[in-house]
């Protein structure tokens, strides 16, 4: 069975005790028993408004100026001290929550990089500090990412310069948080997914680079059937791989993926 499935399910036993007329931000901080979860609702709301607010900048106003910079985190402020959510939007925030959750736990280094590079116009130490709350068993890997940040210029870097500040790190998969998403999911480990992250082991399947590989590997963890996940991995392949179906390599890959449905 796929993350999606489980996410659903839970979300399903805990909604009787959720009054969706009434979500503010403070109830979001309980929502469910697993703090991560809770803290990736309200990562979701602000990273949904910092995005609708940088698309819909226009070239009117200089929006790096400091007074101007300053209105919009107190504007941010008062915004997050009056968190209303509507009724029907309130269990796709909660399911999506604990995938994102998933993810993390089982392949920090990946999420870590492609969601703050995903969200963050600018990486630099100001914006990690204030990112790494909603992280709660990961904030030394972000302590660590802002020391480093302070010996390149402008003390901000580039999403090359993230993955291989990450990479230092050689971050394993979060054995306390897969424990507690096990204990409130129901479910046990095998949930997360074993596919050989190792990009030199796989490198002669897939048309792509390493950054590539670790994206693809991200998605295919993500995908909510076995069939959507063997379709994207089936659409990569090499073209004259398209033709050894039964080549070893992409049978471990397949059979590691299927184990998890």
């Amino acid at each position: 069975m796929s993350i999606n499935h489980y996410a659903t399910n839970f979300y399903k036993k805990i909604s009787s005790k959720i009054d969706t007329n009434n979500i503010t931000g403070d109830k979001l901080l309980n929502i469910t028993q697993c703090n991560n979860i809770n803290l990736f609702i309200i990562k979701k709301i602000y990273d949904d408004w910092l995005n609708n607010f940088n698309k819909n900048k226009i070239p009117f106003f200089d929006y790096d100026n400091k007074e101007t910079k300053e209105a919009q985190k107190n504007f941010m402020n008062i915004l997050s001290r009056h968190i209303k959510i509507k009724p029907n939007i309130i269990p796709d925030i909660i399911i999506e929550a604990i995938k994102e959750t998933v993810k993390l736990a089982a392949n920090p280094s990946n999420y870590i990089v492609n969601d703050t590079f995903k969200n963050l116009n600018e990486i630099n130490g100001e914006n990690l500090k204030a990112r790494k709350k909603y992280y709660p068993y990961h904030k030394d890997v972000f302590d660590k990412l802002i020391s480093d940040i302070q010996h390149f210029e402008n003390n901000t870097i580039e999403k090359t310069d993230l993955i291989k500040l990450v990479a230092k790190q050689n971050l394993n998969e979060c054995e306390i948080l897969i424990k507690e998403l096990n204990s409130i999911l129901e479910i046990d480990k095998s949930l997360f997914i074993k596919i050989d992250n190792n990009y030199s082991h796989n490198e002669e399947l897939f048309n792509m680079n390493k950054k590539e590989y670790d994206s693809f590997l991200l998605e295919i963890k993500s995908c909510n059937t076995f069939q959507e996940a063997t379709e994207i991995i089936l659409d990569n392949l090499k073209d004259n791989y398209k033709h050894k179906l039964n080549d070893p390599k992409l049978i471990k890959i397949l059979t590691s993926i299927k184990e998890n449905y």
